[in-house]
């Protein structure tokens, strides 16, 4: 059994932020399992409300939260990528791309993940963090986290072909699947696209199988999480409210969100 760390002030922090923090679950789930009974301090049961103090043990369904669990705050970015920028720190083959690190400059210096690349030519919702367990948990296919795509391609969409790209396709070796596709109503070009999990230019190789052209490919959003009217080229930070977006919330409650 490990007391909580003894960094803490004085004053505490409340006890379902501490969860939170310490990535046990949601604040909304911890302000449940406390008035259930199910969170201790000291062995004993607590209010909602309560603050943990240093040198105090808490324990979440008879099991103690580790100092080791409690770790500095992360940073969690979302930007409006325009097109021409590449999702890396440097260009390794040239040398001379544009990267969207150059357009966040007061986080130079912060080793940001990018947490589903867009390539070069596409644009749209990019989110990035310091945290990789955040970062594995937006990328990898069994968290579910569906990615959302506007995409005007050269000619209109056949049927046939809708029907094929959702039964899916190999290429050079991938498989590769949509988890929707529909065209957008008043604009024969321009279709609406859903993906579970995303590979090196996903979309652009599968509609390429049944000879279309992407003109333009834009993610609009991820999870529940909309560019939510940032101008491009511009980016927010995530606060916890907008953390709920991105994860449903069973998947929230699972992370830690």
């Amino acid at each position: 059994m490990a007391n909580v760390d003894r960094n803490l002030s004085q004053t505490g922090v409340r006890l379902q932020k501490f969860l939170s923090e310490a990535g046990v679950c949601s604040r909304r789930s911890g302000e449940e399992a406390i008035l259930r009974g199910e969170v201790l301090i000291d062995n004993q049961r607590v209010a909602l409300g309560t603050r943990v103090l240093a040198g105090q043990l808490v324990t979440f369904h008879g099991v103690a939260v580790p100092a080791t669990k409690i770790s500095k705050r992360r940073t969690v970015l979302a930007l409006n990528k325009p097109r021409g920028y590449i999702c890396s720190h440097s260009d390794p083959l040239h040398g001379n791309e544009e990267t969207i690190y150059a357009l966040l400059a007061p986080y130079k210096n912060h080793k940001l993940i990018c947490c589903g690349r867009l390539d070069k030519d596409s644009e749209g919702l990019v989110v990035l963090t310091d945290d990789g367990n955040l970062a594995s948990q937006l990328m990898h296919p069994t968290h579910g986290i569906l990615k959302h795509y506007h995409v005007t391609i050269d000619k209109p969409l056949r049927e046939r072909h809708r029907l094929a790209l959702l039964d899916g396709i190999c290429d050079d070796g991938e498989n590769l699947t949509l988890k929707s596709i529909r065209s957008v109503e008043g604009s024969s070009r321009k279709v609406d696209i859903t993906l579970s999990c995303g590979k090196k230019r996903h979309i652009r190789r599968m509609l390429s199988a049944f000879d279309y052209t992407v003109k333009s490919l834009e993610r609009y959003q991820i999870g529940g999480l909309t560019l939510d009217g940032i101008r491009r080229g511009r980016y927010f930070i995530l606060q916890e409210k907008h953390m709920r977006k991105l994860f449903p919330q069973c998947l929230g409650e699972a992370c830690g969100q």
